[in-house]
């Protein structure tokens, strides 16, 4: 009795070849998904110790803007950043052709893009960067307040008001976050803290060297006498006067740092245009070796000239 295998529902490129790899990829890809699933708890247990730290930065600063966040919250954002970074990282690296030298190439590209190395603000270092820059926007504002509470508490003082009623009025009138601050200190007088030690737990807290001439003013003033009201008028005409320094010099670099983005910028819009019409011809750059290489020695200049434009245009009052 002689058996038949028929095939013709088979298409004719499908041959025996064929189906040993596609029972070769589904028994890798059963082996990875194996793999992560009995590693993910080790993987966790690693990540939670390696960004423990991270985690209670974050926390302090979220405390610090006054803000409630959970430290899962915090790790979630992490991971989910690097997630989302490795996958942009296999997305730019896909029409790498998929030999093993090039792993190596496509596996260094996705690491850059994950851990963000040299403070780069790429996967595990981009939450870091988004809580520097809600944090500095939050300094900026309370700056920029500064000015009005300086006034508010002269006025306060001039009309016969205590300086720590003068505060209140203050933490009353004025906005978020200088009103936060000011009625955090007060708080702390309240239960105990005194008013010198409650003033340098805002110096701290904020850092800025405007509050740090306010702070040691106040301190020094209320040990030895003198008038308040007309120190705070001068450091108000002294805050003034800076920030007209900062932004006529941050007006005179505007230009700088506009042909610093246009320099580096340039050569990526450049390679785009030339890979619109001619994809050929440009795709050798990341197809041979000698492309990778010059691609490697593009990127280390364009990293030194960007750095020292910014160290050329960049001015520190």
């Amino acid at each position: 009795m002689n058996i038949t295998w028929n095939n013709d529902w088979m298409p004719p490129w499908w041959d025996l070849l064929t189906s040993m790899r596609l029972v070769g990829v589904l028994l890798f890809v059963l082996a990875w998904f194996l793999v992560g699933l009995l590693s993910a708890p080790w993987l966790a247990k690693k990540f939670n110790e390696y960004t423990r730290g991270y985690v209670r930065w974050m926390l302090s600063m979220f405390d610090r803007m006054f803000m409630t966040v959970k430290p899962a919250y915090c790790s979630a954002s992490i991971a989910i950043s690097m997630l989302l970074f490795a996958l942009l990282g296999f997305w730019l690296t896909s029409a790498v052709p998929m030999s093993a030298p090039y792993h190596i190439i496509r596996a260094i590209v996705v690491s850059i893009l994950v851990l963000g190395p040299f403070r780069l603000p790429l996967g595990y270092q981009l939450p870091r960067r988004i809580v520097k820059l809600m944090w500095n926007r939050r300094v900026r504002k309370f700056e920029n307040q500064l000015l009005d509470a300086l006034a508010f508490m002269t006025n306060g003082l001039r009309s016969g008001l205590s300086l720590v009623q003068c505060m209140e009025m203050v933490s009353q009138e004025l906005a978020d976050p200088i009103s936060q601050e000011f009625a955090l200190l007060l708080s702390e007088q309240r239960v105990g803290v005194t008013f010198d030690q409650a003033l340098l737990n805002l110096e701290k807290r904020i850092g800025t060297e405007d509050l740090q001439i306010l702070v040691t003013s106040i301190n020094i003033l209320r040990q030895s006498g003198g008038n308040l009201s007309d120190t705070f008028e001068t450091i108000a005409y002294t805050i003034r006067e800076r920030i007209k320094v900062e932004g006529r010099i941050r007006s005179l670099t505007a230009q700088g740092m506009a042909q610093a983005v246009i320099i580096t910028i340039m050569p990526f819009a450049l390679a785009f245009v030339l890979w619109t019409f001619d994809h050929e011809l440009v795709s050798r750059l990341w197809t041979t070796w000698l492309g990778w290489i010059l691609i490697g020695f593009m990127l280390t200049l364009q990293t030194i000239g960007g750095l020292l434009m910014r160290w050329i245009v960049r001015i520190r009052v």
